[in-house]
């Protein structure tokens, strides 16, 4: 009877791990869409955003933040010597499984000979989406 309550739990254990293991799906790279977005000035920025970014500013970082309605991707630089640096988004597609962004951070026209910390960002903003976003570089 003990042997047989062993062998039954050890069916159920398996069969849990079986169903709950972890799937690894394969991000596709393929455009489907374009994506319409939104360049979020600081000012429009909600607190959650604007914590994100002063909690991670000083190092280069890439994340994402969704509420019921919106996605933000926010790609920061870290701490920059000097001012003036720019970033664009190069691309922002929608593939059947991920959100596609490239960015490209440029630096300033000419460097001013004062040097002033800066710690450049930027928060762009879709329509809410529960798929993956990639970033490339």
């Amino acid at each position: 009877m003990r042997k047989n309550r062993f062998v039954l739990m050890m069916i159920v254990v398996a069969a849990v791990i079986a169903v709950s293991a972890c799937g690894i799906e394969k991000i596709s790279n393929r455009k489907t869409n374009d994506v319409d977005f939104t360049v979020v000035a600081e000012i429009e920025m909600p607190t959650e955003i604007k914590q994100i970014v002063e909690e991670r500013k000083e190092n280069p970082f890439k994340v994402t933040y969704s509420d019921n309605q919106y996605t933000y991707i926010i790609v920061g630089y870290g701490k920059q010597k000097y001012d003036g640096y720019s970033i664009q988004v190069k691309e922002l597609y929608e593939t059947k499984n991920a959100i596609c962004v490239k960015t490209e951070f440029r630096g300033p026209e000419e460097y001013t000979s004062t040097e002033t910390e800066t710690y450049p960002y930027i928060v762009i903003k879709i329509e809410y989406t529960d798929k993956n976003v990639v970033f490339s570089e």
